[in-house]
């Protein structure tokens, strides 16, 4: 009499694959989602980045003009002239940027300037009162947190002398 061979396949049970599938769809979730929330934090970074370097850049370019200025001088609602003895340099505060213009060359600066406050030097001659800033200051926001942005001038008497006794120069 032959003997009946009793074959034993080997595998997995549908239970266990179905198993590593879920457990296998679960990783890859959570990885995605980690993933996006890393990708966010870079662009935050990057965006943060470029606010600084933005804001840096800035200041150190009002603070070198305003060193080498003779004048600073308001020529129009928050438009300004950096007079020096290599040229002028003209600033234009916008609503969303600011640009800073010396000959063909134009630099911009993506910063919303809010609460523009001004101060004038005193002058006798009404030709260059409230023209000549001393101070000009304003409020800057990124991510809800503010920076102060703050600008000083501070002219010689000579200066000052020459200019009362000007009659129309300070229009040119």
């Amino acid at each position: 009499m032959r003997k009946k061979q009793k074959y034993k396949l080997k595998g997995f049970t549908i239970t266990e694959v179905l198993v590593t599938l879920v457990l296998t769809s679960i990783a890859i979730t959570l990885s995605y989602s980690t993933l996006t929330y890393i990708q966010k934090l870079f662009y935050n970074y990057k965006d943060q980045n470029r606010f600084i370097n933005e804001y840096t850049t800035l200041k150190k370019r009002f603070d070198f003009e305003s060193l080498n200025a003779k004048l600073i001088i308001e020529e129009g609602e928050n438009k300004f002239v950096i007079k020096r003895d290599s040229g002028d340099v003209s600033v234009e505060i916008n609503e969303k940027i600011i640009l800073l213009k010396k000959g063909e060359h134009c630099d911009t600066f993506h910063i919303e300037a809010k609460n523009i406050k001004k101060e004038y030097e005193i002058m006798k001659n009404p030709v260059w009162t409230g023209r000549l800033i001393n101070q000009l200051m304003f409020e800057t926001e990124f991510t809800k947190q503010k920076f102060n942005f703050y600008f000083y001038k501070n002219y010689d008497a000579s200066v000052k002398l020459a200019l009362d006794k000007t009659e129309d120069s300070g229009r040119n």
